[in-house]
Order: C-alpha cells, then sequence, then structure tokens
C-alpha cells in the first residue's frame, strides 16, 4: 500500500471512530440522564455533538465522581472542528496544487496532521467506548 492509500484508509476510520463516538456519547448521556433512555436519545439525537458533550459534562461531573477524564471531554470539544476540515478541506488543501514538490511537501504535512488526529481520535473512542459498554452492561444485563 503507498502513502496515498494509507491516507484514504486513515481518514476512512478517522470518520468511522468520529461518527461512533458522535453516536456513543449521546448514548452515554440518555443512559446518565434519569428517564426513559429512548426519549433521551430521540430528544438529543439532532443536537450538536459539541452541545451533548457540554450537556454530558455537565451531567457527568454533577455527582463528583465522573466516568471520563478532563483530557476525553477536551478532546470532545475539538472533534467537531477538526473532522469538518478533514470532511471538507483535507484533500484541497493540497490535491489543485500545481508544483509537484510543493504539492508533495503540502502532502507530507496532511498526512502528519491526519496520523496525529487519528492517534488521539484512537485512543478517546476506545475510551469512549468502553463507558458505553459498561452503561450498557449495567443497565441492559
Amino acid at each position: 500500500m503507498n502513502r496515498q492509500e494509507e491516507f484514504y484508509n486513515i481518514l476512512g476510520e478517522l470518520l468511522f471512530f468520529c461518527q461512533c463516538i458522535e453516536h456513543d456519547v449521546k448514548y452515554i448521556y440518555a443512559r446518565m440522564l434519569k428517564g426513559n433512555v429512548d426519549e433521551t436519545l430521540v430528544d438529543v439525537e439532532n443536537n450538536t455533538l459539541g452541545r451533548v458533550v457540554n450537556m454530558l459534562e455537565d451531567l457527568d461531573n454533577s455527582d463528583g465522581d465522573p466516568m471520563l477524564a478532563e483530557d476525553d471531554y477536551n478532546l470532545l470539544k475539538q472533534i467537531t472542528k477538526e473532522r469538518n476540515y478533514w470532511v471538507h478541506l483535507g484533500y484541497i488543501d493540497y490535491i489543485y496544487m500545481d508544483n509537484m514538490k510543493a504539492k508533495n511537501n503540502k502532502f507530507e504535512k496532511q498526512y502528519a496532521r491526519l496520523l496525529n488526529f487519528y492517534n488521539r481520535l484512537s485512543k478517546l473512542y476506545k475510551n469512549i467506548e468502553k463507558v458505553r459498554i459498561d452503561y450498557y452492561k449495567a443497565f441492559d444485563m
């Protein structure tokens, strides 16, 4: 696999992480909030990730024993901006450049940026998934 193919694969997995994280955050919030989980999920499904993250953080910290770390919340708050960048500009920032040397340099910078975000997001994805699974086990089994 060449570097360009790696870029495509990493970006695809990064978007997978973003979608799962958004779903899991909404699920965790619905589980944490007292009441009907299904109704709460319907209520929050059209909210932005940023809004639900803020609601979850407030709720999670309300008992003094949060399930997610402050670092997790900080990264959750950064996701939307970075995700939107990759969806709308990740390729555009280098693909139309005429100068091949400049294009290759820009691609390498994009690749490094993507890999950095991917590595941070993959850790967050695992943390969020663990909390979701813990809540699922606690309430559904």
